[in-house]
């Protein structure tokens, strides 16, 4: 499973589990020093390493991608592309709770005591996400072409793989699709992938060519088997899968030009590693 619904919002799971992890240390913490002269002292740390986390994160994701960010200010602003580099944020935010409670013992068994009620929350969600986690290699399923002839996604082999699910109803599928346009034309060493969920050809042409889109490899999913198939509960999502069709990430939402470098490079990044151990 990539994400889960939730109403009309779709969000991926591992960004679900960080806010039940996040969410279960701050009520045990809150319990256990609810009678506690502490309480406000621990309070106020757990607030200064969540917001000092997501800073870090964010200005180490602007960082990372500079030169892309310095063509658009405002988008270091669009947190929605979820750009951050959570490492980071959790090493800021692991600081900052040790520096509020040096020299006070009590805090710190505190902290710990709250740490390990939230691993025994938070590991049995991680391991059952995993057993229900979809196959990670390039779905199986066939699609069809604008001519309806069948086409088979794991024949695109050889380079790395970009799967976009997206429909033209979708808000945020039209406003990303200019970016992967543009990284298509860009990356002719990566596999663009656009299989349409749930709608005639003619309706997903129509809305190309309105746009004046020029996009390769599009295909179409009438019964949107492909996007259930892969555990995405929303739309767009995005699959990014290595030389050897192995899913490396998956993004559920609108990417933008920071968002999908991100990406790329992680996918870059994968395929160096795996030539270095053959």
């Amino acid at each position: 499973m990539l994400s889960i619904s939730i109403g009309p919002f779709a969000m991926q799971v591992s960004l679900l589990i960080t806010f039940i992890g996040i969410a279960v240390f701050w009520v045990i913490t809150h319990w256990i020093t609810r009678k506690n002269a502490d309480n406000t002292h621990v309070i106020n740390g757990l607030i200064s390493a969540i917001v000092g986390g997501l800073i870090i994160a964010r200005l180490a994701f602007i960082l990372k991608l500079w030169s892309i960010y310095q063509e658009d200010w405002w988008q270091m602003l669009n947190i929605r592309d979820g750009g951050f580099l959570s490492y980071y944020g959790w090493i800021v935010g692991i600081f900052i709770l040790i520096a509020s409670s040096r020299g006070r013992r009590n805090i710190t068994r505190i902290y710990l005591q709250a740490s390990i009620a939230t691993l025994c929350v938070v590991l049995p969600i991680l391991f059952a996400a995993r057993i229900y986690s979809p196959d990670a290699g390039i779905p199986s399923i066939p699609v069809h072409d604008s001519h309806g002839m069948q086409v088979n996604l794991q024949n695109f082999h050889g380079k790395p793989v970009v799967i976009n699910y997206w429909a033209s109803w979708c808000p945020p599928c039209r406003k990303e699709m200019p970016v992967l346009e543009d990284a298509q034309k860009q990356h002719s060493s990566v596999n663009f992938l656009f299989v349409n969920q749930g709608e005639n050809p003619p309706t997903a042409q129509y809305f190309l060519k309105s746009q004046s889109l020029s996009i390769k490899n599009v295909f179409y999913d009438k019964a949107s088997q492909l996007s259930r198939a892969s555990g995405a509960a929303g739309l767009p999502t995005t699959l990014f899968f290595n030389t050897n069709g192995k899913l490396v990430s998956s993004h559920t939402g609108e990417l933008t030009h920071a968002s999908l470098a991100h990406y790329l490079h992680l996918l870059n990044e994968t395929d160096i590693q795996n030539k270095e151990k053959t």
